[in-house]
């Protein structure tokens, strides 16, 4: 075989394989469409010792963002991180827990109305349209007094 047509072989493999991946990348952009990052939108409410309460309406926040990245995001937020049970959340905007007042967080279910949150701020993944606050709370009384 002479160089004339190695040559040929050798650039007729590269424009082969040069062919393959441009059909490839061509493809992979008509058919699969670009990902794009999914938004939803939830209202939080931070209520203080003396019924004020603060609303953060329609805040747009990345699909899979928690609660404690959410409270974050609106507020100077303080917590401590305990291993394997999730953060507890120790002040919001600089109002600290003292006892028996304690940052408790709520969300909004359609059919009971004001429900304890289930699990750590940082354990709760925020849907859609939900409606939460942080209720700055008597833990003393029980039940516990409804935001």
């Amino acid at each position: 075989m002479g160089m004339t047509e190695r040559a040929l072989k050798l650039t007729a493999t590269i424009f082969l394989i040069w062919a393959f991946v441009s059909t490839a990348l061509y493809l992979q952009q008509v058919l699969l469409p670009p990902q794009t990052e999914r938004l939803v939108r939830v209202s939080m409410g931070i209520k203080y010792k003396n019924g004020t309460v603060e609303w953060h309406n329609s805040t747009v926040l990345r699909s899979g963002t928690t609660l404690l990245e959410a409270t974050s995001k609106i507020s100077r937020v303080n917590y401590t991180e305990y291993t394997g049970m999730g953060c507890f959340v120790d002040s919001i905007n600089g109002v600290r827990n003292e006892p028996p007042y304690y940052w408790m967080w709520w969300y909004w279910d359609r059919s009971a109305g004001w429900t304890l949150g289930p699990v750590a701020a940082d354990k709760y993944v925020l849907s859609d349209g939900e409606v939460v606050m942080w209720f700055y709370e008597d833990t003393s009384q029980y039940p516990p007094q409804k935001p």
